[in-house]
């Protein structure tokens, strides 16, 4: 069983790396979280392990919904290129995880940043 998972990882990877070399979307959420993620560090070092943990926390789900919300739109369209109500819908619902991925990660910073600036005063 450990070998039938481990010879599907090649495809994970290939997933990955088309998402980094093709898709906007998810380009823009690496380079935006990672981003954040860094001036959130400098501005609030040191971070406690569990600050760290939930930093990158809130980045793997913002990834992981982003590559969740991309391969349903690309289904969807190559289903039903013309537009549709349902296949609308279902592409809202996967840009919704997003979106609530997105809260909690801007909640987490906030919970980090702001007893420390709260402190300084």
């Amino acid at each position: 069983m450990l070998l039938r998972n481990l010879r599907r990882f090649p495809h994970a990877l290939r997933g990955l790396f088309s998402a980094l070399a093709n898709d906007f979307s998810f380009k823009t959420q690496v380079l935006g979280g990672l981003l954040s993620a860094g001036l959130v560090i400098w501005l609030a070092a040191p971070l406690s392990l569990t600050e760290y943990h939930f930093l990158g926390l809130g980045l793997a789900l913002i990834f992981i919904t982003e590559l969740q919300n991309s391969s349903v739109e690309a289904a969807m369209d190559h289903l039903h290129p013309d537009n549709h109500s349902a296949i609308g819908l279902t592409k809202d619902l996967a840009a919704a995880t997003v979106l609530i991925a997105g809260i909690f990660y801007a909640v987490t910073i906030l919970l980090i940043l702001l007893p420390r600036f709260l402190s300084m005063h």
